[in-house]
């Protein structure tokens, strides 16, 4: 990765800081770093202070990345820190990001640069170096025949140099990046050079809805097995919640041509006559099969109230199916848990029901009914029974359940089978407390681990009573105690080893 280096704080100048922005962001959701959280944080820090990074010492690092140890480490510390991360990149690249359009790379600091100035840099990016056609040579030959053979073989290695040539430039300009300029949509090649862009007059919203790498409500592939590539497009026009519009799913063509345009929910009687007003919160799509082709799974809830819809859609935006949730559903992952081959759809977020976290399961092909409810006012009518693969609930901490009304589980992902995901227990944005979790391809309880800032927490909470104490062996243990809801009817999950 050191041959990315070299001029990599010019190239960092002239690209387009959102897609460096994006490829950090590729990184940080891949499952290379999945596992390494700390490493993820060095990562977020060095990302926020990218614009002044000749600026950032060991100790602002220090500050960030050990709040509650800054008397005890030092800058040797933070090095071990980043040759930790530059191992973890050097997998990355190896591996996942191969065909990816941007390097990221940490100078070595220790290191003078090429005119002997100190290296100041943390952190750079670099266009990746694409193949470079290397011409023919020939042998000069004596006869005349051999020559016009040459003559010809020349012309044809001039022809496929040209073909090739052609692909590359259609393939350069395909769609690959998208952000928000202002009101309007713009959509980018590999090297972050603008193709086009859609204005929307009404603009985005509300506040926080689009994420800064438009994750989750983008997506550019190949949709329909064309061999072009598609933009899929999460559309929220700006305004409060309770006004605004739904969310509208576009899709475009490479070219930026609208091809067609969906909207999620429905009214409900359960919502006592509010409007259906529904966002967008995930959207992934579905592996095409020998026996299908791929679809699109969307996840949307109500702006006000509980209810929450996964909608399958087939390639031109028609709906195939769909579930619902009494509950928000917002972050969703697909992947073969089973090793059959076939993805699932793993959702997770907070039944409001039991106002607890919760992990929904569904098979991309069983999409229908409606989560089954204890409290007749939280069950929605007149969808019939779902039958969801799994339906877990997550407990409460003792501080969650003191100072806020639910816990929420976000970011799942699916990795050899093994579902994990995070509980937060503090649902603000400003606090962070989190409870790791981890599940074998059985479903049985791997792991259920209090990050960090759960324990910094915890011990926060209460520092004042009389009851100050750190999380104990018995307090954690009550994290394990996870529900399998089978109707209306649950259980405990069974606990399973950390074993293959």
């Amino acid at each position: 990765m050191q041959r990315h280096v070299s001029h990599a704080l010019e190239a960092a100048e002239v690209m387009d800081p959102s897609a460096v922005s994006h490829q950090i962001d590729r990184i940080l959701r891949s499952q290379t770093f999945v596992n390494k959280s700390q490493l993820r944080k060095l990562l977020e820090i060095l990302r926020r202070n990218i614009d002044s990074q000749t600026e950032l010492k060991p100790l602002g690092v220090i500050q960030e990345l050990w709040p509650e140890e800054i008397r005890t480490k030092r800058a040797a510390d933070v090095a071990t820190e980043m040759n930790r991360l530059r191992r973890a990149l050097q997998s990355y690249y190896d591996e996942e990001g191969k065909a990816d359009p941007i390097t990221i790379s940490l100078p070595n600091r220790s290191v003078p640069t090429a005119d002997g100035a100190p290296e100041r840099r943390w952190i750079a990016a670099t266009p990746r170096a694409g193949i470079e056609d290397q011409p023919p040579s020939t042998e000069a030959n004596a006869g005349r025949g051999l020559k016009k053979l040459a003559l010809v073989a020349a012309l044809g290695a001039v022809g496929i140099v040209a073909y090739v040539s052609i692909r590359i430039l259609a393939v350069h300009d395909e769609p690959k990046l998208g952000r928000l300029d202002g009101s309007a949509l713009v959509i980018m090649n590999a090297d972050g050079k603008e193709l086009w862009r859609k204005t929307f007059p009404e603009g985005f919203g509300p506040d926080g809805y689009y994420p800064k790498d438009l994750a989750s409500r983008i997506w550019l592939g190949d949709l329909d097995g064309s061999g072009h590539t598609s933009v899929l497009f999460v559309h929220s026009r700006a305004g409060s919640a309770m006004s605004s519009a739904s969310s509208t799913l576009i899709c475009y063509s490479d070219r930026g041509k609208a091809k067609w345009s969906w909207t999620p929910g429905k009214e409900l009687p359960e919502l006592e006559g509010t409007p259906p007003t529904y966002r967008i919160f995930a959207l992934g799509i579905l592996k095409a099969t020998d026996q299908r082709p791929s679809r699109i799974v969307v996840s949307s809830a109500h702006a006000i109230w509980w209810p929450s819809q996964i909608a399958v859609l087939d390639s031109n935006g028609k709906m195939i199916s769909e579930y619902w949730h009494s509950g928000h559903l917002d972050y969703v992952v697909l992947g073969d848990l089973d090793g059959d081959g076939k993805e699932e759809i793993v959702a997770a977020g907070v039944n409001n029901d039991y106002r607890q976290a919760t992990l929904v399961v569904l098979d991309p092909d069983r999409v229908f009914g409606a989560s089954a409810e204890v409290r007749p006012n939280f069950q929605i009518h007149g969808m019939g029974d779902a039958q969801e693969r799994l339906r877990l609930l997550f407990p409460r901490s003792d501080l969650n359940t003191a100072l806020f009304s639910y816990n929420i589980a976000t970011d799942p992902s699916v990795v050899n089978g093994r579902i994990r995901l995070t509980v937060r227990e503090c649902v603000t944005p400003t606090l962070s407390c989190t409870i790791w979790y981890e599940f074998d391809k059985n479903t049985h309880l791997i792991s259920a681990y209090a990050g960090e800032d759960f324990r910094s927490r915890h011990v926060e909470f209460y520092r004042s009573g009389k009851d100050a104490h750190a999380l104990s062996n018995e307090e954690e243990l009550e994290f394990r105690k996870v529900r399998r809801l089978v109707g209306r009817k649950s259980e405990f999950v069974p606990v399973g080893t950390s074993g293959p």
